[in-house]
């Protein structure tokens, strides 16, 4: 029973100021907003890195006076590392025949005065993490059978290290950055709801002085605001989930109906994500902004009334 009551007082407060609840509304939804699109950027940049990640090959390549027993030596090697994915033992001829490809039709008139092939054998190797690159790698360098140019060189043992190196940290640096900027927009929009309950406080201020006189407790005076909050927060976290959700499927209906689907749009879910944090787009926000909105309700109260 006092719970209804609670709630017509709320909602009766927001259609009293409708223009500052109309304020606090696009105030969440901006906030809001601003998450979703960090989620969905996020989702994407991880499914970017992770193509990316299970790019970075180690090629090793093999001496020529090399034995079979010695090629199958290293391929044990290579099988009983935990941090290798997977790996492909590419022969001196299939190396020629894949040169020969990228070349194309001119290949054969290029490579017409070879008498023999000069391409080495070699094993291309996949880590489960591009940052085990580094210690697998390290691993082949002073091997007897690696083809190195000279020795002391490691020039036998290929693989992008800056490459990995540049991609791995602007990879953290930009997720570090998303999380920040949105971190830095849930602070504003619990300031800039405070400022609007205290405003709707300050417009009521008579009404809450006689509630004191007459007895009602702290809390009786509290519960309007902080629900008032909360469905202010709903409501705007509401529309800001269903927009940026339309714009994820707008974008990535248009880009697989066209010729850029190589970039591999990523669609949030609306409502779940496998059972993992964060949950679907809906969920998230609606959480997010029903929660921002009752406590910059509660802050506001307490700092500004006394009460």
């Amino acid at each position: 029973m006092r719970l209804g009551f609670f709630f017509r007082e709320a909602l009766g407060s927001l259609r009293r100021n409708w223009i500052m609840s109309l304020a606090a509304v696009l105030t969440v939804f901006i906030s809001m907003a601003t998450l979703g699109l960090v989620l969905v950027m996020q989702d994407n940049l991880n499914s970017g890195a992770t193509s990316l990640k299970n790019r970075v090959m180690i090629e090793v390549f093999i001496k020529k006076d090399t034995g079979p027993n010695e090629i199958k030596a290293m391929e044990a090697r290579i099988a009983d590392m935990s941090e290798v994915k997977n790996y492909r033992f590419v022969t001196e001829d299939q190396a020629l025949e894949e040169f020969k490809e990228r070349l194309g039709e001119n290949a054969d008139q290029l490579l017409a005065n070879l008498t023999t092939n000069p391409l080495p054998a070699s094993f291309r190797i996949f880590v489960n993490d591009a940052n085990q690159v580094d210690a697998v790698a390290a691993r082949f360098f002073d091997d007897p059978i690696v083809d190195n140019s000279a020795p002391g060189k490691t020039d036998g043992v290929s693989y992008a290290k800056e490459t990995v190196r540049k991609m791995l940290g602007t990879i953290s640096l930009v997720t570090k950055a998303m999380w920040g900027g949105t971190a830095l927009f849930a602070i504003a929009g619990v300031l800039l709801i405070m400022t609007t309950v205290r405003l709707s406080i300050f417009a009521r201020r008579n009404e809450i002085e006689i509630m004191r006189l007459v007895g009602a407790t702290n809390w009786f005076i509290r519960w309007p605001f902080v629900l008032e909050g909360f469905i202010t927060g709903f409501i705007g976290s509401l529309v800001a989930a269903l927009a940026i959700w339309g714009v994820n499927f707008a974008v990535f209906d248009w880009i697989e109906g066209s010729s850029l689907r190589f970039l591999s749009v990523q669609m949030y879910p609306l409502w779940v994500q496998n059972g993992v944090w964060p949950l679907g787009m809906l969920p998230t926000l609606v959480l997010f902004g029903a929660l921002l909105g009752a406590v910059g309700s509660a802050i506001a109260m307490r700092r500004y009334l006394k009460v």
